[in-house]
């Protein structure tokens, strides 16, 4: 009984990796803009890209409206909150890319890009590393991290 289970674990184990190619530690900035269901409010989010794939990358940010919220009481993820579709912009790679955002946390965002980006670039953006030269600070503060009407966008 255990054997089959250990088997079937590592054979799903087995297929998720096959499904998400293979993934690089990172430590890059990066922007995710998303949209709320029902496509009036957005919020542009600045934080780092975990790691990245061809397939997609994980972003964290630790400054995100609903990691105070306890949103397991309130009957809602955050995930039946945010539109599927995304935007994910990393500036030191100067890479736009259109995605699905795959799974919502309290400081993490799984991002599947809609195109996979080439495996050289996967590889040269899990290099970028932050550095006295090399920084990230947004130009106007103002319109990130909040919750804004899509007007303003």
């Amino acid at each position: 009984m255990e054997a089959a289970r250990a088997a079937t674990a590592k054979e799903a184990s087995r297929e998720y990796n096959r499904n998400s190619g293979v993934r690089y530690s990172a430590n890059c900035p990066g922007i995710v803009e998303l949209t709320f269901v029902g496509r009036k409010l957005y919020i542009a989010l600045t934080g780092v890209i975990v790691n990245i794939s061809v397939t997609g990358c994980l972003f964290s940010n630790q400054k995100t409206p609903w990691s105070t919220i306890d949103l397991g009481k309130a009957g809602e993820s955050a995930f039946d909150l945010i539109d599927e579709d995304c935007h994910l912009y990393i500036p030191w790679a100067n890479m736009h890319r259109r995605g699905k955002v795959r799974r919502v946390g309290a400081y993490i965002i799984g991002v599947e890009f809609a195109r996979p980006v080439a495996e050289d670039l996967a590889r040269y953006i899990a290099r970028l590393e932050p550095n006295s030269v090399r920084q990230f600070t947004p130009r106007d503060a103002r319109k990130y991290n909040r919750i804004l009407p899509l007007g303003h966008k």
